[in-house]
């Protein structure tokens, strides 16, 4: 054993340092305190678990992952050991480990099965497994154990005010992927207390329905979210006094032309002052402050885009299936590292005769095709793309888009335009489903499933197939006789 009594005193002040920051100077301190102590004392369990909850903190997974071994090699109390164990299993399923995660999770779950997150990350994972049913009870069961835990007071109360918001949410999602929209919604209203703490900070109360108010409406998600739940705008305006809605530039033109006729409506491009209002909501809050129901939400019609007429002299000649791509989405998003595919994997496709790929990707991954030498390959067509209404007008000349999921999909399913959509394992949308069995708006969407090895060369496969399918029946509805092997 190394000098315990050392080790001890570095702990304490790494702890310190750790709670109470005073500037990023005091984590780098903290972080050289708790490494210290494991040195001081490297047999000591309870010194390497405090080690790794801080390289957890720190988003250095692998190392977290390589403290927690050794903490759990060492001797440690029960409850301890069994969150060791929960962490563990949770680095596990950040670095795309899902059966690792699940493994160890339900070893933790032997141990003490009362514990909040070990349902929580239950809850997650059979999400990922695609178990519905279980993935919302797993998360009902970590509610009701954080409410009891916070009511009982028998910790620090901003841990266990932490511990049920992360529940709820966890909860929430689970109910919205097992289509029960009123409830997740509902509790999805916490994303602002959870991480959208700057929509805290507007001027106005939140807007709960209240008829005859000036509602500030702002996107608080990505783009093909704002477009996702534009359906729901106009009952919001016939609901509000007057709405102003604060919305990415990239959408204006379809919002002028979808939405112009409302008169109680303010289209404001975001970037642009605030408005004078009553109460704020967001394009994802709309069906929880309108009150609806899971058949009104499911039943919502999408807003009619305006189509212009583009060139086509992008178009390649004597092609059978014009396929537009994209393999990137927004890295603002945490599935962003999950839901991405390399550009270079779409170019397999090519195994089938008869396509044509043209890039619809736009922003910083659009030089993704450039740099793999791709051009001639994959036509690319991001000049053309100015707005989300010039990509709804160059889908009218394709057959089929394959992207990621992504706005692009969102774009597909308002232009009512064939999607198919390689699903990662990780990376998931409530509007397409755990399996792609529960569409919502997305009538046209095909998925093809990632497995939990988190690679995209069966999913490509599957969809090569599926492209020589349909270029066989295009040759038999045209007469030919040739057959794609």
């Amino acid at each position: 054993m190394g000098n315990r009594e050392f080790a001890q005193k570095l702990m304490n002040q790494a702890v310190e340092a750790a709670t109470k920051p005073k500037n990023s100077s005091d984590l780098s301190q903290s972080f050289q305190l708790f490494a210290s102590a494991c040195v001081a004392d490297p047999t000591w369990g309870d010194g390497w678990y405090q080690y790794s909850n801080n390289n957890f903190d720190l988003k250095r997974f692998e190392s977290a992952v390589a403290g927690y071994r050794r903490a759990l090699q060492c001797e440690l109390p029960a409850e301890t050991r069994a969150r060791a164990m929960l962490n563990l299993g949770w680095c596990f399923h950040l670095l795309g480990q899902t059966q690792n995660s699940y493994d160890i999770i339900m070893e933790a779950g032997k141990i003490n099965p009362d514990l909040v997150h070990y349902w929580l990350h239950l809850s997650v994972l059979e999400g990922l497994f695609g178990n519905c049913k279980e993935s919302v009870e797993a998360g009902e069961k970590a509610v009701t154990l954080a409410e009891k835990e916070l009511a009982a007071g028998a910790a620090d109360k901003a841990f266990l005010e932490k511990q049920l918001l992360e529940s709820r949410i966890a909860l929430a999602f689970a109910l919205l992927f097992d289509g029960q929209y009123k409830r997740g919604f509902e509790l999805f209203e916490l994303r602002f207390e959870w991480r959208l703490h700057q929509f805290l900070q507007f001027p106005y109360e939140k807007w709960s329905g209240e008829p005859d108010k000036i509602v500030f409406l702002v996107a608080d998600q990505g783009l093909g979210d704002t477009l996702s739940f534009a359906r729901f705008v106009e009952a919001a305006c016939k609901r509000a006094k007057y709405v102003h809605a604060y919305i990415q530039p990239q959408l204006m033109r379809v919002f002028m032309h979808s939405l112009g006729h409302i008169s109680n409506l303010n289209l404001i491009p975001s970037g642009n002052a605030y408005p004078q209002a009553d109460v704020w909501t967001t394009f994802v809050s709309l069906p929880f402050a309108l009150g609806l129901t899971d058949a009104e939400m499911r039943n919502a019609k999408q807003i009619k885009p305006p189509v212009n007429r583009l060139p086509t002299t992008w178009m390649v000649p004597d092609t059978k299936l014009h396929i537009g791509i994209a393999w990137a989405g927004s890295p603002l998003n945490d599935i962003d590292k999950h839901r991405n595919i390399p550009v270079t994997q779409f170019l397999d496709l090519y195994k089938v005769p008869g396509i044509q790929l043209y890039g619809l990707q736009i922003g910083p991954h659009q030089q993704d095709l450039h740099e793999a030498g791709a051009v001639s390959l994959i036509r690319d067509l991001s000049t053309y793309i100015n707005d989300v209404a010039d990509t709804v007008s160059i889908l009218q000349n394709l057959d089929l888009v394959i992207c990621c999921e992504s706005a692009l999909g969102h774009i597909c399913a308002l232009a009512g335009k064939e999607c198919w959509i390689p699903y990662s394992a990780q990376g998931k949308d409530y509007r397409i489903g755990l399996r792609g069995e529960k569409l919502l708006w997305t009538p046209r969407h095909r998925i093809f499933r990632q497995k939990l090895d988190n690679q995209w060369d069966s999913v490509f496969v599957e969809i090569e197939s599926a492209l020589r399918k349909k270029i066989n029946e295009l040759d038999r509805a045209s007469g030919k006789a040739s057959k794609v092997a």
